[in-house]
């Protein structure tokens, strides 16, 4: 008996693309600015040496410069890397475009974040005269037309967007790969545990005290085994599905146990009244990140870094009811930042919210369905003006006048993605 029939692996013919934009922030400023090709070039969130980088090029990616680094650490490898930082309309251009070049080949279309989408091909005219390599090709050829030549991608095929999503990192620079039934056995025994998405190092951990080493081994393995490292057999169950080339249901909704954001200062400050400023700013966008996925929270967390000296803090408290809005979560933090030690500058300041729900969750009227209350309808109205015009388009009538201090940032893949030992979104970039 093949692997394939002792396994139970999916031996439908694949029709699931996944297109993931290579180095996309750094590429897309390439394009954008000739001066910037063929040069190590990093987008970093902030222009502090603090500060995270969110993207790198190609050519500084070969020199060892990688997203989650930080500013000081890549200009000691390489002290003349330039950095930007980012421009979220331009990077929203491109993945719109994306998404349109997609639909032209199937109606069913999910962007995944902001580089990154798949396409179902089942039923479609375009598998059928082109098949699905001829579909990924076309697709490449329409980003390098249409996006820029400096905008390459990695197309990944197969019979599910999570396996899809593997097969397109398998080759990050301008790939277009397949994993079926036929290869997919010897695909995961090239890999590591935490080559796949949704497996980051703390899960890879508790797998193996259950005694799984490797992909192959957690392929194989049975549901009582990973109850053995601590997964719920609901999970259990949908992660060898998902190994089998299975479809195991949304791609990143259930993955995501928390939303937060961060800001690092460019200079450390003790003043409650900046403070109070930024935290209202960062709770907003935080209540944004959260409408946009449907979801609410009910755990409120505040985190700081001190400058210059090292040192951190943070509390969480949990609030009676969940909440969605910027207002709700400013409100519940807070006493919490009120905590901190006043006597310390603090250099990062941060919020999230845990505890999530879906937003439609809550108590329903027995006899109607009234609609949304004012509140939420008035944020809803100011999601969308800042969507299209960007994050400073509308403040709260306290912010009015004051200096930008936290930019329009798009939270994409990995980028401080929980390990959660659900199937989410790894990005390599």
């Amino acid at each position: 008996m093949s692997d394939e029939e002792d396994l139970g692996l999916n031996r439908a013919d694949p029709t699931t693309l996944v297109v993931d934009l290579n180095c996309a922030f750094a590429s897309i400023e390439q394009q954008h600015d000739p001066a910037l090709r063929g040069r190590p070039l990093a987008i970093a969130a902030y222009a502090t040496d603090a500060a995270t980088i969110v993207s790198s090029s190609r050519e500084a990616r070969d020199l060892g410069i990688k997203t989650g680094m930080r500013v000081f650490e890549a200009r000691a490898i390489f002290p003349r890397v330039v950095i930007r930082e980012p421009n979220p309309p331009r990077y929203r251009a491109v993945s719109d475009r994306l998404v349109e070049i997609l639909t032209r080949h199937s109606p069913d279309v999910l962007r995944m974040s902001i580089d990154e989408a798949s396409v179902n091909l089942a039923g479609t005219p375009d598998l059928d005269r082109l098949g699905s390599e001829g579909v990924g090709r076309a697709i490449k050829a329409a980003i390098s037309e249409e996006c820029g030549e400096c905008i390459t991608s990695s197309v990944g095929i197969s019979t599910s967007i999570w396996m899809a999503k593997q097969a397109s990192n398998l080759n990050k620079r301008d790939g277009l790969e397949r994993i079926d039934h036929r290869n997919l056995v010897s695909v995961f025994a090239r890999l590591a545990l935490t080559d796949l998405s949704g497996i980051a190092e703390a899960t890879a951990g508790r797998l193996l005290k259950a005694g799984i080493r490797t992909p192959l081994e957690f392929l194989r393995c049975t549901p009582e085994r990973l109850r053995l490292a601590g997964m719920h057999e609901e999970v259990a169950r949908g992660w060898l599905r998902r190994l089998r080339g299975f479809e195991g249901g949304s791609f990143e909704g259930v993955s995501r146990k928390s939303y937060s954001h961060s800001h690092v200062l460019a200079r450390a400050t003790s003043s409650q009244r900046e403070l109070e400023e930024l935290l209202m700013r960062l709770s907003e966008m935080v209540g944004r990140r959260l409408r946009a996925g449907s979801r609410r929270g009910r755990v409120v967390s505040v985190s700081v870094v001190y400058r210059p000296l090292a040192g951190h803090f943070s509390r969480q408290a949990t609030l009676p009811a969940p909440v969605a809005t910027g207002e709700e979560i400013y409100r519940a933090a807070l006493p919490l930042l009120a905590a901190r030690d006043p006597g310390r500058q603090v250099g990062t300041l941060g919020v999230g919210l845990a505890g999530l729900s879906e937003a439609e969750s809550g108590q329903m009227d027995l006899f109607s369905a009234p609609a949304p209350p004012r509140p939420s309808r008035l944020e809803t109205a100011m999601d969308a003006i800042r969507d299209r015009f960007g994050e400073d388009a509308v403040q709260r009538a306290r912010l009015l006048g004051r200096a930008r201090v936290v930019r329009d940032r798009i939270a994409f893949g990995n980028t401080g993605h929980p390990d959660d030992g659900q199937p989410g979104p790894k990005k390599t970039d």
